[in-house]
């Protein structure tokens, strides 16, 4: 009974107290401080270059705005849209917040978070931009490299059959103008796949082609002499072996 009796005192004593400053200060509406990328790396927390501190949706009652780094005042904007520019190089490097305070007209002021972000030296982004480059490379590279290997070691499997394009569609190869499959696994490069023709071997870019257009190469396809054909097929043979000499 005691314990309850007691417990009941202190939820009194808590209600009948009066909100602290620390409270209040956290009840106070807070601007959105954002960084805007002009020129230069940005990446992981990592930043080099001319960059711009602003404050989102800004009242109409502003009288300046001073924004800080580290504490220390950089920047006093009286004038709209409020914003600071800078550059990196202003700062010596190293990890450094960004804040700032809004002051209105009547003489109250706004808060706003704070960004940290580690400044760094142009030698560093291009150390960090070869880093993320390199392998988005490789990665590009192997993928493409993939999608013209498939479609090779296909054409090799089966001949090319007029009418059967596949899933992916038919292509006209603007070099011998044959039609021939699309494969599904070759790149898509948004203008179009990335394909190889099994009929003289070039490599090109290739949007699916229409019915008309298709038609037309299988008529030249068609009227080339089955001796042709022959001899044809007898290169493309010979060119793959030759190929696959400078093949790991």
């Amino acid at each position: 009974m005691k314990i309850g009796k007691a417990l009941s005192i202190f939820l009194v004593i808590l209600i009948l107290i009066p909100p602290t400053r620390a409270m209040a200060q956290d009840s106070e509406p807070k601007m959105q401080l954002v960084l805007i990328r002009n020129f230069g790396y940005g990446g992981f927390g990592r930043i080099q270059g001319r960059f711009t501190l602003k404050i989102k949706d800004l009242p109409n009652d502003i009288e300046k705005v001073e924004y800080y780094v580290d504490e220390e005042s950089v920047a006093a904007i009286s004038e709209s849209p409020f914003e600071y520019k800078f550059h990196t190089s202003e700062f010596i490097e190293g990890e450094h917040v960004l804040s700032a305070i809004i002051y209105q007209q009547d003489g109250s002021s706004l808060g706003a978070n704070s960004i940290t972000k580690v400044f760094l030296s142009s030698e560093q982004a291009w150390s960090d931009t070869q880093r993320l480059i390199v392998p988005l490379l490789l990665s590009t590279a192997g993928l493409t490299l993939l999608g013209l290997g498939i479609p090779v070691l296909m054409s090799r499997k089966k001949d090319f059959v007029i009418g059967k394009y596949g899933p992916a569609g038919g292509a006209v190869c603007p070099r011998c103008n044959y039609p021939f499959s699309r494969s599904v696994f070759a790149p898509n490069l948004l203008v179009g796949k990335l394909v190889h023709c099994p009929h003289c071997g070039k490599v090109s870019i290739q949007a699916r082609a229409a019915v008309q257009q298709l038609q037309e190469a299988e008529n030249r396809y068609k009227d080339l002499d089955p001796d042709l054909k022959s001899q044809q097929k007898e290169l493309d043979y010979n060119k793959l072996l030759d190929d696959s000499r400078f093949e790991d």
